[in-house]
């Protein structure tokens, strides 16, 4: 791993998305109202970018433009096994289903399932492939875990990006959206439960990445997957606490992600990704 070329990296992600952030959250001091949430959304946009930004100019400075087309490759790299396809769209429909019935169990009711939801899921995916996966997944999985590799386990790279994933995230925190802890107050089990969930979902990510010959395109779509929620499309009387069920859908991730570990597949070190 080049050290100095990571440390980069890491440094200018965090400014950039930070500086654009804290910009962000000083314009909601005012209060909420169409105005500050209208500039508040500019800035978080141009904050989300961070990491895609970061690896495209640090790739640049260090590799040169070949470099920087190598990692642009990554982006267009779809030719991978029908069972990561299958794996991106199943797997986070299973995760918040459980999360559904959990809250069904435990918390209250779910209210009715309108199957006419299906409809609202283009536009739901569209809406969302800009507000986070495809500013970030060109730095942390495109640049950053590649480096990490180098020098660490597919595991511990996971784990180690999933680490400054969340403190990247920190700020969002205090933002009335972003996160799943934005918008309520502060609290340790929220914080913690989300902490786990960037985990267990860099570790998945890193099992897809290296199962489809380091595609950032795969890490992206499981990304928007995860973050579009679809399951929960068919149930609008939950849409005022989506938050508090996909934290319980870490519940499944936790499982998955285990077993992922238990059979040693992010174990052996991939190189040429």
């Amino acid at each position: 791993m080049n050290s100095k070329k990571t440390i980069t990296f890491l440094t200018i992600t965090f400014l950039w998305s930070w500086t654009f952030w804290i910009i962000g959250l000083d314009y909601l001091k005012a209060g909420i109202s169409q105005e500050t949430i209208g500039k508040f959304l500019k800035v978080f946009f141009a904050g989300v970018y961070g990491p895609a930004v970061s690896a495209l100019v640090t790739t640049f400075f260090y590799d040169g433009f070949k470099g920087t087309l190598s990692l642009l490759k990554k982006l267009f790299v779809w030719k991978t096994p029908f069972k990561i396809y299958t794996f991106i769209i199943l797997a986070p429909i299973i995760f918040v289903l459980l999360g559904i019935a959990i809250y069904s169990i435990f918390i209250g009711d779910i209210g009715n399932f309108d199957k006419m939801a299906f409809l609202s899921i283009p536009t739901v995916l569209w809406a969302g492939l800009y507000a986070g996966p495809l500013g970030e997944e060109l730095g942390w999985r495109g640049f950053l875990l590649p480096e990490f590799q180098k020098t660490f386990s597919n595991l511990r790279s996971a784990i180690f990006i999933g680490i400054f994933w969340f403190a990247w995230h920190s700020p969002l925190f205090w933002a009335p959206f972003g996160t799943l802890v934005s918008g309520a107050p502060i609290s340790f089990l929220p914080v913690a439960t989300y902490f786990l969930m960037i985990i267990c979902l860099s570790i998945m990510i890193t099992w897809l990445v290296i199962n489809s010959k380091g595609s950032v395109l795969v890490a992206i779509l499981f990304h928007l997957s995860i973050n579009a929620g679809i399951a929960l499309l068919f149930f609008p009387e939950l849409n005022l606490d989506f938050k508090k069920v996909h934290l319980l859908s870490s519940i499944g991730m936790l499982i998955f992600t285990g077993i992922l570990i238990a059979k040693n597949k992010l174990e052996t070190k991939i190189k040429n990704i």
